[in-house]
């Protein structure tokens, strides 16, 4: 959420940390607590495709709604704009509002106001935070501010959130006994919705990641893998570009050929989609398939350069997968290709030892 908005590379972060510290303050329970902090790292969800504060919150709920999650996180983020005097998205005001969406909108008023900062944590950046929410108190509920006020008494509770050295860990300084775990079809619609997310950054590429996967998944069935894997393959090609709601869209969306400028920033996209799909525990597979997508049997692909003999079938496949999805696709710069120029380019491209002529004289059957 954070590298999608490229506001503040915290935010989603910060705002759980500030949430879950204001909602312990209030005394609530460990199991609201554990729903405040999801809807918290999740409220901004809808925020790389909605640009209008309404559809951002309308659209989050909806999003989800089709989670396997309880159904309080989506009516939390369908009214964290909401504020206690009524002057809000939806109008609600004091109590009519949820509670947990209270503590969101604060937290997030915060965050926007100091997320940006880059002072060191002193005492006139104190006295601003107090200046600050004197100013917004109309806004909120006094058992909210009233609890901010307790919180920023302790030193450490500052100091915490403006340490920029270690900002990105802040939410690991909550101790969350959140270790849930899921089954594949329950991932598959995790992976679907943020494959959306993806997709819909540019109308160019508007289901590209729901085609891979669909290839991924039948390329993976073709050659005899068992069903785990294919779903494995499924879920890959689904988050395969993730990393890619790093990249601006002035970029995607460019008519004509990228300079070396702007394919330095693309080419970064499969970095950051390592970076956040390792963290999950048991996807350890799946990041290799969907990460290293653009690296070419004769090393010579990026981010890692890694060597043919170093990738497994499956990373060629999904390889291939790709180049066959794009250039069926339509582009800023030009329509979808015929099949014939697809497999002529795929070929040239395993004669160059980008991709594994083998596999691809196998895929063509498929495909």
């Amino acid at each position: 959420m954070d590298i999608a908005s490229k506001n503040n590379l915290s935010h989603s972060k910060s705002v759980a940390y500030l949430s879950v510290m204001l909602g312990r303050d209030l005394g609530m329970d460990e199991s609201s607590i554990m729903e405040l902090y999801y809807a918290a790292l999740l409220h901004d969800i809808a925020l790389s495709n909605s640009y209008q504060i309404l559809e951002h919150c309308v659209d989050g709920e909806k999003m989800l709604k089709k989670l396997p999650l309880p159904e309080s996180i989506a009516q939390t983020v369908l009214h964290h704009h909401e504020f206690y005097n009524g002057s809000g998205l939806f109008k609600l005001s004091g109590d009519d509002i949820p509670k947990p969406s209270q503590i969101i909108c604060f937290a997030s008023a915060f965050d926007d106001m100091f997320g940006k900062s880059a002072d060191i944590f002193n005492h006139s950046l104190f006295l601003r935070v107090n200046e600050w929410l004197e100013k917004i108190k109309e806004l909120f509920s006094p058992e909210i501010t009233g609890a901010f006020e307790n919180l920023i008494k302790r030193e450490s509770f500052l100091l915490d959130y403006f340490n920029h050295e270690t900002k990105h860990t802040l939410s690991k300084k909550l101790v969350i006994d959140d270790d849930v775990y899921f089954c594949c079809e329950d991932v598959e619609k995790f992976a679907l919705c943020f494959a959306d997310i993806i997709d819909q950054k540019s109308p160019f590429t508007y289901t590209h990641s729901q085609g891979i996967a669909d290839l991924a998944r039948k390329a993976a069935t073709y050659l005899g893998y068992d069903t785990e894997t294919q779903n494995k393959m499924y879920i890959a090609g689904l988050l395969h570009d993730i990393g890619k709601l790093s990249v601006s869209v002035d970029i995607l969306h460019k008519d004509g050929k990228l300079d070396p400028d702007e394919r330095f920033e693309i080419n970064k996209h499969t970095y950051f989609s390592r970076k956040i799909l390792e963290q999950i525990d048991g996807f350890e597979e799946i990041t290799n398939y969907a990460v290293n997508h653009h690296e070419k049997l004769d090393g010579t692909g990026y981010p890692y350069r890694i060597h043919g003999d170093k990738l497994s079938e499956l990373e060629r496949v999904m390889s291939i997968c790709d180049v066959y999805q794009a250039l069926t696709e339509e582009r800023p710069y030009r329509e979808s290709l015929p099949s014939e120029k697809v497999w002529a380019i795929i070929d040239s491209m395993c004669e160059r030892q980008h991709l594994d002529k083998a596999l691809a004289e196998k895929l063509k059957q498929v495909f």
